[in-house]
């Protein structure tokens, strides 16, 4: 038990009072997913967990996250703005502020982010990269951190519901001390939108090329399509590799469920689990979308904590405001 009790110090330590995360900021909609988003990363937060998914939505974008955690008081803000209209290359750009305080001392850490992505083929396949600049005052660790780092990932999807991602985080190589912060890991993740399968059971007609509206809800009416019952339902599934950890490489697995109700107000649940601590968390989020505006909200909760890793225990509010022009 007292060595569980070291182990949990040595990994709030390290990563500055919360588990080392592979990408730089969870938004309010991938927090609601149980993080379970890198297969249908479509809003300015794709600049964190999968660039490729930048060109999907045609809009200018500009979005602000604010992240509590109601346990340990760390706090994050971010902003955000994306031009995926203006070329085929998708262009986004990316600030985080953390701030966060354990036993009297203080971590803060600022983030920024430029992405790019290219639709090698549009709506079906498509590129990103994200190029960080990272700074971390660690009072808690005791050590200070100015790095640049890249992301790289694909995201590809395939007509009648299937996507799916893959993203290479933190590929530059860093000093060990530094990868703390910033962990070499790999990230693949699927998912599909039931709308069309369920059409196919149940009646009505799949569309194979159905676009999405700028707020990122299935667009089928112009093209005079039926989707089926089970219409903006979507399910989604990743796998996090992280090469770095004090045990060697290991795993964070995660689901979520997506519903989108009446095209305009987007249900969201999710499980996460992390095989270092054996901690599981549970995630319930809302939104509501309306031309040129969307407001998302989600709360992320430790469900089981294994003794003498409390410290890691988290419930989590985000919020976002979203503001775009549509394609």
């Amino acid at each position: 038990m007292r060595l569980l009790a070291v182990v949990a110090l040595i990994v709030v330590a390290l990563g500055g009072a919360t588990a080392a995360r592979a990408q730089d900021f969870v938004g309010a909609r991938a927090l609601a997913l149980g993080e379970s988003y890198r297969a249908i990363a479509t809003g300015n937060d794709a600049i964190y967990y999968n660039p490729a998914g930048l060109p999907l939505l045609r809009r200018y974008a500009l979005e602000g996250h604010y992240v509590m955690d109601l346990v340990d008081e760390r706090h994050q803000g971010d902003v955000s703005v994306v031009d995926s209209k203006t070329s085929p290359l998708a262009v986004g750009l990316a600030y985080t502020f953390q701030g966060s305080e354990l036993t009297r001392r203080t971590t803060l850490a600022h983030t920024a982010t430029l992405a790019v992505a290219y639709p090698i083929f549009p709506q079906l396949f498509a590129l990103g990269a994200g190029f960080k600049y990272k700074n971390v005052s660690d009072a808690i660790a005791g050590n200070y951190l100015n790095a640049i780092s890249a992301d790289i990932g694909l995201l590809t999807k395939i007509p009648g519901g299937l996507s799916f991602g893959a993203v290479g985080y933190n590929l530059v190589p860093l000093r060990s001390v530094d990868s703390a912060h910033i962990p070499l890991s790999a990230g693949f993740a699927g998912a599909i939108d039931l709308g069309p399968l369920s059409a196919l059971i149940f009646g009505g007609r799949p569309t194979v090329g159905a676009l999405m509206d700028a707020g990122g809800v299935p667009n089928t009416q112009p093209m005079g399509v039926l989707r089926g019952p089970l219409d903006g339902l979507t399910l989604s599934c990743d796998w996090l590799v992280n090469f770095e950890t004090l045990y060697g490489s290991k795993s964070q697995v995660s689901g979520g469920l997506e519903w989108i109700l009446g095209e305009s107000v987007p249900v969201r649940a999710g499980w996460w689990w992390d095989e270092v601590t054996d901690e599981h968390r549970a995630s319930v989020g809302l939104g509501v979308v309306v031309p040129y505006f969307a407001v998302d909200v989600s709360l992320q909760q430790s469900v089981a904590v294994q003794p003498g890793f409390a410290l890691l225990d988290r419930r989590v509010l985000s919020f976002a405001l979203k503001g775009f022009l549509p394609m």
